[in-house]
């Protein structure tokens, strides 16, 4: 009985391509293996989503109990604006914001670690280069402690209300 070899060209073409497709599978998967482990913009969007909470639950909130609801003198405080003759008695419920006043202490109340932040609250519908000045505030309400904001930013925001009225609060993180 004389054996021949039975591997056609089919045969061939179709074990090349799967040994192709799993070589590059294993080259484009392999990088992200460690992502998890590299520190990167991940780690900037965790510092900001923790820096929006913060500051719409505890720093800025007229009461922890009611996050979201912001008390005027706290956030007249935080961004350091001046406030109109009707709503200037309002304290601030406790929080201690004079002390953060520089950037160094912008940066230890947000736990920013080195990193670079920017705190703006705006209308719901308008983007965050747009601060809102509201009628009892004299300026904007932005915060940074650097003035130029580049475009790879991790973002976090929450829906805030101040005096009855809704607004977002966004952080950048860089």
């Amino acid at each position: 009985m004389n054996r021949t070899r039975g591997q056609t060209t089919l045969d061939f073409a179709i074990g090349t391509s799967v040994f192709l497709l799993t070589v590059v599978f294993v080259i484009a998967y392999a990088p992200t293996l460690f992502d998890p482990f590299v520190g990167g913009t991940g780690t900037d969007l965790l510092v900001a989503d923790r820096a929006a909470t913060s500051l719409s639950g505890d720093f800025l909130a007229a009461s922890t109990a009611e996050p979201g609801t912001l008390s005027v003198g706290c956030v007249g405080t935080f961004f350091d604006v001046s406030l109109d003759e009707a709503v200037q008695g309002v304290g601030c419920g406790g929080a201690n914001l004079n002390s953060f006043d520089d950037d160094e202490g912008f940066s230890e109340l947000l736990s920013l670690d080195g990193r670079n932040a920017n705190v703006t609250i705006h209308e719901l519908g308008a983007p965050a280069s747009e601060p809102v000045t509201p009628e009892w505030a004299s300026d904007p309400l932005v915060r940074s402690n650097d003035d130029s904001v580049p475009s790879d930013v991790a973002v976090s925001t929450r829906t805030v209300s101040i005096e009855g009225k809704q607004y977002r609060l966004t952080v950048r993180v860089w």
